[in-house]
């Protein structure tokens, strides 16, 4: 009698776990049905994707092409970059992990392939209006052109997507000549400036802006070892020099004696105050810059451009100067002014006085606030 419950239960036990193991070997196997196909034989790249999905005008020119799915809930959109996103083409992985972290959550990074074309993948959870994404982003270079290929879903429908996206990724396929992504090729001045000026027309600013021609030859700063190539940005209320590094093509702000990644420095100092001069706002703001904002506006006084900027960065600034362009009843401009301070500490107010003496002066604006 025992051998027979013995045997019974080693029947049903078998019986239990053939159950079990025809359960994971389905929802395991279940395939994804990637009917339709994307090819661009211009940039040299194809991918599979799901019947259902829909294809999607490019909100920017950079943007080759995008498909989502039905509810928007996951999507692939392909890039022909001129920018280096987070530094993510060097070697460089901790400076890439801290930049990702400016405005994601990083997760990982890792070497892969796309057939024999060499590629970095780059994993960060995103948090927007519309919930939480994971992005999964993949670089290559191809024939001397950078590409980013961004594929992302939303975490609550991860168990939907992630399976799809992943098919998607592995049908991806890429033809041509390719460099490596941690090349030494350098840049020259011409493709520099497309780069700073590509990035320029991609984001919004107070006021018009404009960027320099740059100098012919590229700049190495005492504080680094690379080389840049250097251009101004103007038409805020200061010059910015613009740092373009000739190998990995990576932006920069330079203004604290060290480069600074200019894509940080943006959505920290300039983004907050892009909608301030509109005409429907209803309050005018007092930022200057991340070290300045007005305390009192400038106006005219008894022969003087007057009024009163507070120094709002975290330390001292030496040799404050501001200037004004003096304009004649015509509109042309006959002459500047300016005042400076040797130095303006930390949270204390500067009460500027710069002169206008020429009787011909009609009207006035602002020029540049500078410092050291």
């Amino acid at each position: 009698m025992k051998e027979l419950f013995m045997i019974l239960f080693a029947v049903i036990l078998f019986l239990c776990t053939a159950c079990s193991s025809d359960k994971e070997t389905n929802s395991d196997n279940k395939p994804v049905q990637l009917s339709q196909t994307y090819k661009n034989e211009t940039e040299g790249f194809s991918f599979k994707y799901p019947k259902d999905w829909q294809v999607k005008k490019g909100n920017i020119s950079s943007e080759l092409i995008k498909i989502q799915s039905p509810d928007g809930m996951a999507k692939i959109m392909v890039f022909k970059i001129v920018t280096n996103p987070f530094g993510i083409l060097t070697d460089d992985q901790e400076a890439v992990k801290n930049a990702v972290n400016e405005m994601h959550e990083f997760v990982s990074t890792s070497n892969i392939k796309f057939g024999d074309i060499p590629v970095k993948e780059l994993v960060y959870q995103t948090n927007g209006l519309k919930g939480d994404y994971i992005s999964k982003n993949y670089f290559y270079v191809l024939g001397g052109n950078s590409y980013q290929v961004i594929c992302s879903f939303k975490i609550s429908e991860r168990e939907k997507y992630e399976p799809i996206i992943e098919a998607i990724v592995k049908s991806y396929t890429v033809t041509g000549a390719h460099s490596e992504l941690s090349g030494h090729s350098t840049i020259n001045i011409a493709e520099a400036k497309t780069i700073i000026q590509t990035w320029v027309n991609m984001h919004k600013f107070p006021s018009s802006v404009s960027i320099t021609d740059g100098d012919e030859k590229p700049h190495k700063l005492p504080s680094s070892n690379e080389e840049y190539y250097m251009f101004q940005l103007q038409g805020l209320h200061r010059v910015y020099d613009i740092l373009v590094d000739v190998k990995t093509k990576e932006l920069f702000v330079y203004e604290t004696g060290k480069p600074e990644k200019l894509e940080p420095w943006y959505h920290k100092y300039i983004e907050p105050y892009v909608n301030t001069n509109n005409a429907d706002s209803s309050k005018e703001s007092n930022y200057i810059d991340k070290n300045f904002e007005w305390v009192e506006r400038p106006h005219v006084n008894n022969e003087n451009i007057i009024g009163k900027i507070k120094n709002i960065s975290t330390g001292e600034r030496r040799k404050i100067s501001i200037s004004f362009l003096l304009y004649d009843y015509q509109g042309n401009q006959i002459g500047t002014t300016v005042d400076i301070t040797p130095i303006l500490k930390e949270g204390i107010v500067w009460s500027f006085k710069a002169p206008v003496h020429d009787a011909k002066v009609t009207d006035y604006e602002l020029g540049e606030i500078n410092y050291q």
